[in-house]
């Protein structure tokens, strides 16, 4: 029996790597990125048959002189391109969009404007007159970024939470099985990171009037809070690497336990709020506690603080068990924060997500 829970965790494990490669496969080709591809964040083409055929804005070739852009791209063995005036104060703040295909003016409208990463505008070019078939032939070729702007920014976020979740479960699960040095220095570098976030919250909610009259500009206390909170989580993450390692007193064991369970409660609250939070919408008895946001935030601490208990007890217990049990909570749940932590900030980034 144990022979095939071992190789049914390693193939969870194995298969989430797989599925979370094959997100960021599919993320970081098409992500927009103004200014290095492109002024501007993308091109969607309209067509009356087959719905907008989007462009990434790194498949343009853009050259540019003191007042305009003017990029190209190669669209079914014609020349699209676009001339746009440069802004004055921002050059990126684009106007007046000129269009052609193979040499025929067509329309360009401005059509939004994205975070790619730095703020720039979106356009939708009309009147191309392609057929169904070169429509479907443009899909094809692009068809990462169409399949991303088809799944739109909340089923990317749902994909992220859903990819986090499965993250903490099967490393929990793996855990279980593989309790050993790469499962510990795991959980003690995700406690360490969980200090450094409560800390980060704590000290960044002080405000900047608070400690201008001790001489600090917001600059330096932005400094501080950075440095107090690398520094607290480097202690953290050294502590509890040494209560999983050796034995240690009393005393010890009450500070560990009180360091640790804080790191957990801050990598639980973390994966409830921006995973399940997500998940939530999909049930319709959650609508009501969706709409208020402070029950939410009291329904999520709550949960956090009843998982930061547990851990401090498996901690205070300190036997072979409770040792695997916490093992897998702080597997689990480190797994959980970290991945949603990746895929948020790449979302962002990337500009995906605003």
């Amino acid at each position: 029996m144990r022979r095939p829970t071992l190789f049914l965790s390693r193939f969870l494990l194995s298969l989430w790597i797989v599925l979370a490669a094959t997100f960021l496969w599919l993320l970081l080709p098409n992500a927009p990125d103004v200014p290095d591809n492109g002024p501007f964040a993308g091109v969607s083409i309209q067509t009356e048959q087959s719905g907008p055929l989007h462009l990434p804005n790194r498949s343009f070739r853009c050259t540019e002189t003191e007042q305009e852009f003017q990029c190209h791209i190669d669209i079914q063995d014609q020349l699209l391109t676009l001339n746009l005036t440069k802004g004055q104060g921002y050059p990126y703040d684009l106007s007046n969009c000129r269009a052609s295909y193979g040499g025929q003016a067509v329309d360009c409208r401005e059509a939004g404007q994205n975070y790619a990463p730095t703020l720039a505008k979106l356009y939708e070019i009309t009147n191309l007159n392609l057929s169904p078939q070169q429509a479907q032939s443009v899909r094809q070729t692009y068809w990462g970024i169409n399949t991303l702007m088809r799944l739109g920014e909340i089923r990317l976020i749902w994909i992220s939470a859903g990819l986090s979740i499965t993250a903490g479960i099967s490393a929990a699960f793996f855990t279980w099985l593989h309790s050993g040095i790469w499962s510990k220095g795991f959980v003690s570098f995700a406690c360490g990171f969980g200090v450094y976030q409560l800390v980060e919250r704590f000290l960044g909610r002080v405000p900047f009037d608070v400690v201008t009259p001790y001489g600090l500009t917001p600059e330096d206390w932005v400094g501080v809070v950075r440095g107090g909170a690398i520094a607290a989580g480097v202690v953290a993450m050294l502590l509890t690497a040494l209560f999983l390692w050796k034995r240690v007193n009393r005393f010890g064991r009450v500070l560990i336990s009180l360091i640790t369970g804080a790191g957990i409660f801050s990598l639980a609250w973390w994966a409830f709020s921006w995973n399940v939070g997500y998940v939530l919408p999909l049930f319709g008895w959650a609508n009501q506690l969706i709409q208020r946001g402070h029950l939410l935030a009291l329904f999520f601490t709550s949960l956090s603080a009843l998982v930061a208990i547990a851990a401090v007890i498996l901690i205070w217990i300190y036997t072979n068990s409770s040792i695997r049990k916490f093992l897998c909570l702080g597997s689990g749940f480190g797994a959980a924060a970290l991945a949603s932590h990746l895929f948020m900030y790449l979302l962002l980034d990337l500009g995906y997500t605003d």
